[in-house]
């Protein structure tokens, strides 16, 4: 049949006709050489309506062509449902989450606590994880779990003053064979209630990227982490308590967070043990190829100075050579000799020598922690910079992604 009478046929338009064959979805089954008019079957037509219902469900024109045109089993294309039904649920929540935001509350603050009015568009639950928003951005910390009845929401809180330095604090290390091994950060929950009520986790420990904890023997120290008896040490003192729930062993860190550093208190961290292995620091780390063959870069040779630092963000692509320089630099120089030798400076080591640190073309090779630091050299305005990858204990441990330092030619 002609174009005109397949799209009666189906419903449609002739211009939606001719865009599905531009995008091989629905091919004429028949072109006339001469004529150029567009010939289909009726069999075509439950191919277009099952384009149709595909678009419908939220497929794209590529993968509505990949199901359509493939030979895909029949357990193959109920994989690609499965995937867009879980997408879907995801938009679904985030599109419920975006509609929470913009209730607004109607919080009265008195006598240390605060009071939310329920509202009939919005359950308990969302309304919680609402007032902690809200909560924060004026500067209250919750204390207490939230109470919920009679057409209110009420907990209590504290107000944040000014931020303070905690004082340094030392404790000699006592064993507590307990503890040792990995654990499963559960998350930081405002008040240990929290955790035994199911309620959200105010926020996940050191930006979320971070996945386990490891209590390392004799108190061991990585990355910002040691422990004594008693103490989590992240780097202030936090008392723990382990409790056993089930078949599990879970802790609860009293975290001296950001809030108690302004007059609030300890927020709960959670972990749940997973094992008592004994692991080092070298087992626990990221490690890079440092064993790299030496290969000769002329253009590296000499001595270079710190000069600024690149976050996280932009990294590379925050590069300029307007920036000023940094006084205060951790990392201050590195001077790199013929053989693959060098020599870095720190504000409070040195290190050189092929057992601490060598280079090759391109890298780097931090052999005492195990990283290969990938560098670039740049020329703006006859001036030398070299951009170089800073893989510290972050990048190393929390799964973070590396910053960069800039040194400029000495």
């Amino acid at each position: 049949m002609k174009i005109g009478e397949f799209a009666k046929m189906c419903g449609t338009k002739i211009s939606v006709l001719r865009h599905y064959d531009k995008e091989k979805l629905l091919v004429p089954e028949h072109i006339d050489i001469f004529s150029g008019y567009r010939y289909y079957t009726s069999e075509q037509i439950l191919i277009f309506h099952r384009i149709t219902a595909l678009k419908k469900a939220g497929f794209s024109l590529q993968d509505i062509r990949e199901i359509i045109s493939s030979d895909k089993t029949n357990e193959e294309i109920n994989e690609l449902f499965i995937r867009k039904e879980n997408e879907l649920l995801v938009a679904f929540e985030n599109l419920k989450e975006a509609k929470l935001t913009m209730t607004k509350l109607d919080i009265l603050f008195k006598n240390n606590k605060a009071i939310i009015k329920t509202t009939p568009d919005c359950n308990a639950k969302d309304l919680c994880t609402l007032a902690e928003a809200e909560l924060k951005s004026q500067d209250y910390q919750r204390v207490s779990q939230y109470n919920i009845g009679n057409g209110e929401i009420t907990c209590e809180v504290i107000k944040l003053g000014e931020e303070i330095d905690l004082p340094d604090l030392e404790l000699p290390f006592e064993n507590d064979e307990n503890v040792v091994g990995k654990w499963e950060i559960i998350g930081i929950y405002a008040v240990k209630a929290d955790f035994y009520d199911n309620l959200f986790c105010v926020k996940n420990f050191y930006g979320g990227e971070q996945k386990y904890l490891y209590f390392l023997p004799e108190g061991q120290q990585y990355w910002a982490f040691s422990w004594t008896k008693g103490y989590l040490k992240t780097p202030d003192y936090s008392e723990y308590e382990t409790e056993q729930i089930g078949n599990d062993l879970f802790m609860f860190v009293s975290l001296k967070e950001y809030e108690y550093t302004r007059g609030g208190k300890p927020c709960c961290l959670v972990l749940k043990k997973l094992d008592s292995k004994e692991y080092t620091v070298e087992e626990i780390a990221k490690k890079d190829d440092i064993n790299k063959p030496f290969v000769n870069d002329e253009q590296i040779l000499g001595k270079w100075k710190a000069h600024s630092f690149l976050g996280y963000q932009g990294g590379k692509s925050e590069f300029t050579t307007e920036a000023e320089p940094i006084e205060d630099l951790y990392f201050k120089e590195i001077e790199f000799f013929p053989d693959g030798n060098c020599r870095c400076v720190y504000e409070d080591d040195i290190f050189e020598g092929e057992d601490k640190v060598t280079w090759t073309k391109n890298y780097l090779l931090r052999k005492w922690n195990w990283s290969a630091c990938e560098y670039e050299i740049r020329v703006v305005d006859g001036k030398e910079y070299m951009i170089i990858e800073w893989k510290s204990g972050d990048y190393r441990f929390g799964g973070y992604d590396t910053n960069y330092y800039v040194f400029i030619r000495a």
